[in-house]
């Protein structure tokens, strides 16, 4: 069904739940306790992050060795996929300060201040004054509100010839967001990665019209 609604809009709308229901922001405290019960730790298991690679090698693709801001970066699932193409600059950023501190502890000896880092910040209004190849949101669109209020936020700061990268679960609810999206910028890929275990992701990379 997720399939089909991907371009036949009528087809999501008839079944989703909750219809009046828009992008929704989460406290802090919500996050903390989900990484402390390791609701997300799964995303750094290597079956799990097909669509990591998938956004990593688009955004690769734009520059070598790219300067990525990751806003959501919890953990730093989508860092394992990206540090490979070792990027000149990485800077994580989440809401959740217990995501942001298990990310520095975990990849401890990968961290050099101004070249990789990870901060506490609102993924919505976070400010940064460096400019970036690519401005990537995995699995956070959809906690984060306008999404094309989130893309102006952010337009500052990506490169000329930088792209805005986003993954989301493949759903009814989410598929409203790609569409909002998709009307109003440049998409430059797009795709959709199965996963093994059952369901699917979305991985697109794009640039404000």
């Amino acid at each position: 069904m997720e399939l089909a609604a991907l371009d036949r809009p009528w087809v999501g709308e008839t079944f989703i739940r909750d219809r009046h229901k828009g992008p929704t922001v989460s406290p802090a405290e919500h996050w903390n306790s989900e990484y402390q019960a390791g609701t997300y730790r799964r995303l750094l298991l290597s079956d799990q992050r097909h669509h990591h690679r998938l956004l990593a090698g688009l955004v690769a693709e734009h520059a070598d060795q790219p300067r990525v801001l990751e806003i959501g970066c919890g953990e730093g699932a989508f860092y394992d996929s990206i540090r490979p193409f070792r990027p000149a600059r990485y800077l994580g950023v989440d809401f959740s300060a217990q995501g942001v501190d298990m990310a520095r502890r975990r990849l401890a000896d990968n961290l050099r201040p101004g070249v990789v880092d990870f901060e506490v910040g609102d993924g919505k209004r976070y400010a940064v004054d460096e400019q970036f190849d690519a401005i990537v949101f995995p699995e956070c669109v959809e906690y984060l509100g306008d999404p094309i209020a989130l893309l102006e936020h952010y337009a500052g700061n990506l490169a000329p010839g930088g792209v805005f990268g986003v993954t989301q679960w493949l759903g009814l609810t989410p598929l409203r967001i790609w569409r909002t999206l998709k009307a109003r910028t440049e998409i430059v890929d797009e795709a959709v990665v199965s996963a093994a275990w059952g369901g699917a992701w979305q991985v697109w990379t794009c640039r404000l019209r």
